[in-house]
């Protein structure tokens, strides 16, 4: 079973030093594959006919022998006018530095029409290369079939792995009949699954995705090529949900990986105080006034830059909810200083309101939960968008009634 982590959103790409650790922790848990296919990485689609350069085959070659047993694939998304040779040209380089094999991806892209030439490019620098070809195409999420899929199979390499998102482009839940209609669509191929988890790109940029693996009932093992997980800008907060994914695609369980995960690092206040009410890590909707606590004084040294607003958003706001429990559990007795107390609470909640981070499930809540019809192309769900008050909300409502 293919197992491993796809480097596939967009935003800014990860180190060179990021990429070694993640290819460590994966080698720990016997998973095999790491995908540089950072949609934000030039040379991988906006220019992707320039040449690689110099740091980024010396950096092939570095992940390629880093770790035994986790393949490094490289990815490019070619254009609508590339040719099997212009692939074959920008591609040889990566594989001469050391890359195990290739990942064709097409998917985002307005190009319904093309399913020969995908199927074309795809076949050929499998047969040019003799190394393992990895494909997204353009149909790549729903359970049901399209033109476009019907004739990308038709006559594609019986070796070439499909990838596919789920049911939508984020996937909340995934079970074996989601596998089996995919399986049937793709003409009776085992999909590869791109598992939009725990990223946070595009639509969900407001979002802290730190919580385990979940979702995916363990039969789905038995009829998936295998599992790549897609992960945050954020290198080392997406480090617990990787491990988590890992152990489950070996079999252990997911939910205790990710407790150890996220309890070395300290972060298990910051991660319920991120979730949302559907998550397994969220704190309940009256949490005590302990944990109120321990979030208002968090500490999460070890995370990346990019992470500190969540943090701070989380102090900031727990800090609140203690305000608020004080105005409700321990009422000023004289009238003005109550009144003049619950003001300045609304004031201070108003201006953490402005922060453009998401906690303690508070919303609007926006994803791509969308799918792929008949024809290949999105169509809108309403579970897009998902509408709640967060739990300082709550809160602050009861103490200012």
């Amino acid at each position: 079973m293919i197992s491993g982590v796809i480097e596939g959103f967009y935003g800014t790409p990860w180190s060179w030093s990021d990429r070694k650790a993640c290819i460590e922790l994966l080698s720990h848990f016997d998973a095999n594959a790491y995908v540089w296919a950072g949609k934000s990485e030039p040379r991988h689609r906006d220019l992707w006919r320039d040449p690689f350069t110099t740091d980024e085959l010396e950096g092939f070659s570095d992940l390629s022998r880093h770790r035994d047993g986790v393949r490094l694939i490289v990815g490019l998304t070619p254009g609508a006018d590339a040719t099997a040779a212009d692939v074959v040209h920008k591609l040889r380089p990566a594989i001469d530095a050391g890359a195990h094999g290739i990942a064709l991806l097409f998917d985002d892209l307005p190009v319904l029409d093309a399913a020969a030439r995908h199927r074309t490019l795809a076949n050929e620098v499998e047969q040019t290369f003799a190394r393992p070809v990895w494909l997204t195409p353009t149909h790549y999420s729903g359970l049901g079939g399209s033109p476009y899929l019907t004739e990308l199979m038709n006559g594609l390499s019986s070796s070439v792995e499909v990838m596919w998102t789920g049911e939508h482009v984020v996937t909340d839940r995934i079970g074996p009949d989601d596998v089996r209609a995919r399986t049937l669509a793709c003409g009776g191929r085992a999909p590869l699954l791109w598992d939009n988890t725990p990223v946070n790109d595009a639509l969900m940029s407001e979002a802290l995705h730190l919580g385990p693996y979940a979702g995916r009932d363990p039969a789905i093992r038995d009829g998936l090529a295998g599992v790549l997980i897609n992960p945050m800008m954020f290198a080392r907060a997406s480090m617990p949900t990787i491990a988590s994914a890992m152990a489950w695609c070996r079999g252990d369980d997911p939910l205790t990986t990710w407790e150890r995960a996220i309890d070395e690092r300290g972060w298990r206040r910051l991660a319920q105080a991120t979730a949302f009410p559907d998550d397994p890590h969220w704190p309940g909707a009256r949490p005590s006034r302990q944990w109120w606590e321990d979030v208002a004084t968090l500490e999460a040294d070890d995370i990346d830059d990019g992470c500190v607003p969540w943090v701070n958003g989380a102090r900031e706001g727990a800090r609140l909810a203690i305000a608020a429990l004080d105005l409700i559990e321990r009422p000023d007795t004289d009238p003005q200083r109550h009144a003049m107390a619950a003001i300045g609470l609304v004031m201070a909640w108003r201006a953490w309101h402005r922060e453009p981070v998401l906690t303690f499930g508070g919303g609007p809540r926006i994803r791509p939960v969308l799918t792929n019809d008949d024809h290949g192309r999105f169509s809108y769900d309403g579970r897009s968008i998902s509408y709640s008050s967060s739990l300082v909300d709550d809160l602050v409502r009861r103490a200012t009634r």
